[in-house]
């Protein structure tokens, strides 16, 4: 017997599959969005439309009541791609606008539970200094950037991060206005691990195990964060949230991370394990970028989620490495 039926957004995605195999595992329903059925059927080929009922959506922004109606809880999963080519108008209409116009129709539908998958990157100064400093950050921690003051025109990395922190913000207003809707939103660090999703010729469906292939280079990638979590970790703490009750005078915001890297440590745990592959690697005179450090404090994840031990470093980084090989071998130069 089911447990209840789970609407999942971006069912295609590196996060959102893991967390269609992670619902079906413990018994719910899962209604999945997806721009392609297909595409998301090929991934759970074996279950059956009353296990997984797929809905097409064209876009972040497009309408989602029908696939909302009936559904016992959200899982908003989705979010744009970040990379060349991409405007900062569409990661704000995708992070922020697609996000908070879900939330809405998802509170008009009667959606009881609300689950929304932010980043950890909400919580620093929009200057990033704290990122990098001594002060320990919590669930209560947020970025000053106002949709007054958000420039659309910055790097993309730095508009995705500021379109989510506001969307983070908005949703907590829109909490505090409906009480009797169960809200959470997770803050996931840096994602690394296996796939579910499919792979295509695009280096953007690798997702972050992408930045495992920038270190296939003379410079280490310029990716400015140093804390991470494995993507099955993740998809857990999702899941556990969904029997996870109200927090009287709380707003349920839970930092997920495993631990802190460096990218010469995992550059260094690549020519350990695959000496291979050492010559691909960044020189050894090559400087990294400086990366993210600040404490953070996951007590409160912990004390209410019971996420109190992660899968090993190790084996999220290597699982990460044989995705990048994998692709390599289907789509990679030969």
């Amino acid at each position: 017997m089911s447990k209840g039926t789970i609407l999942v957004t971006g069912g295609t995605g590196f996060l959102g599959a893991h967390l269609i195999s992670q619902l079906l595992e413990k018994g719910y329903t899962v209604r999945a969005t997806a721009r392609s059925a297909s595409k998301l059927q090929s991934i759970f080929p074996k279950v059956s439309p009353e296990q997984l009922e797929v809905v097409e959506v064209p876009t972040l922004t497009s309408d989602h009541s029908a696939a909302l109606k009936g559904v016992d809880a959200l899982i908003h999963s989705a979010s744009p791609i970040f990379g060349p080519g991409v405007s900062g108008q569409e990661l704000f209409s995708g992070n922020y606008d697609g996000t908070v116009a879900l939330v809405k129709q998802a509170i008009a539908t009667g959606v009881k539970k609300i689950i929304v998958t932010g980043t950890f990157a909400t919580l620093f100064d929009s200057d990033f200094q704290s990122a990098f400093g001594t002060r320990v950050l919590t669930e209560k921690d947020y970025g000053s950037v106002t949709l007054e003051t958000i420039d659309l025109n910055k790097d993309g990395l730095q508009v995705n991060i500021e379109a989510k922190t506001l969307a983070d913000k908005k949703i907590w207003e829109l909490a505090h206005e409906h009480p009797e809707i169960d809200f959470t939103v997770v803050l996931p660090t840096l994602i690394f691990g296996p796939q579910l999703s499919l792979l295509t010729s695009s280096p953007s469906s690798l997702g972050t195990n992408g930045f495992i292939q920038m270190l296939f280079a003379p410079e280490y990638p310029p990716i400015p964060f140093g804390h991470m979590i494995d993507v099955r970790d993740v998809a857990r703490a999702h899941v556990l949230a969904l029997t996870t009750p109200p927090v009287p005078g709380r707003d349920k915001r839970f930092i997920i991370v495993n631990s802190t890297f460096q990218w010469k440590d995992v550059a260094a745990l690549i020519r350990n394990k695959r000496p291979e592959l050492a010559g691909r690697l960044p020189k050894e005179t090559s400087i990294p970028v400086p990366q993210s450090s600040a404490p953070l404090d996951t007590t409160f994840s912990e004390e209410v989620l019971g996420m109190t031990s992660y899968i090993p470093q190790e084996e999220t980084f290597l699982a990460a490495l044989d995705v990048v090989l994998e692709w390599e071998s289907k789509f990679g130069d030969k």
